[in-house]
């Protein structure tokens, strides 16, 4: 009785919330009332969208302060949000305020997302998981059973002769028994692993890892984080 009183409540909130969206005629309250529910208002991602509404500055396509480059489109994602998935919600991280927001999906109200309630989300771009130690999120580049290779940006608005423009800054990390190491260039991972350097330094000097090495630095260093993943494990 007392939960069918509070899904009740839930629901009466969400009318005067979204502005009538939903018909008291299409209310059923007969049979299974939690199927009934969650055919009606997870789909909408309820738990998500009582985070803070945000106001976001104007942006250009090609010179804006998100995560992703050339586009002021959202990012379809899925979001593990206070240990509960929500699928297909429409998401941006601006990398210069750190901050995560979704589109409402009924209203279209920008909102922040609470950063402690984030386990992870899900975009094109890759898996992002909240930092421990800051505000904001990295992107997991590589994900082993010892080790993770995860990429931290930030972006800095610049203004020059009254035009504006963003720097942007991209730095890996590793994350190894709670520990956080800058990974800078293949060295960093020598200093990491004292005890490996001569078995990395004859991985480096593989076939195999000089022709991943031409394909550019980042997926060099994702190469190498693979090989010491395995050689922490053995």
């Amino acid at each position: 009785m007392i939960r069918l009183t509070l899904i009740t409540l839930l629901i009466l909130i969400q009318i005067k919330v979204y502005g009538q969206q939903y018909n008291l005629k299409d209310f059923n309250l007969e049979g299974d009332i939690n199927t009934w529910y969650s055919a009606r208002f997870d789909s909408v991602n309820i738990k998500p969208m009582t985070g803070v509404l945000a106001s976001l500055a104007s942006q250009r396509p090609k010179v804006n302060a998100f995560f992703t480059e050339n586009t002021l489109d959202w990012m379809k994602a899925s979001i593990m949000y206070d240990n509960q998935r929500y699928d297909n919600v429409r998401i941006k991280y601006d990398i210069e305020q750190q901050l995560a927001y979704i589109s409402h999906p009924l209203n279209k109200q920008t909102i922040t997302l609470d950063q402690q309630l984030v386990n992870w989300f899900r975009t094109p771009a890759g898996i992002f998981k909240p930092k421990n130690d800051a505000t904001g999120y990295y992107l997991i580049i590589f994900e082993g059973e010892q080790l993770s290779l995860v990429k931290e940006s930030s972006k800095r608005l610049v203004i020059e002769n009254r035009e504006f423009d963003y720097a942007r800054t991209d730095e890996l990390y590793l994350l190894t028994n709670n520990e956080k190491v800058r990974i800078k260039n293949k060295k960093s991972y020598l200093k990491q692993f004292p005890t490996h350097k001569k078995e990395i330094k004859k991985f480096m000097r593989s076939q195999e890892s000089r022709e991943i090495n031409r394909m550019g630095k980042e997926s060099f260093l994702i190469h190498l984080a693979k090989y010491c993943d395995n050689l922490s494990i053995q």
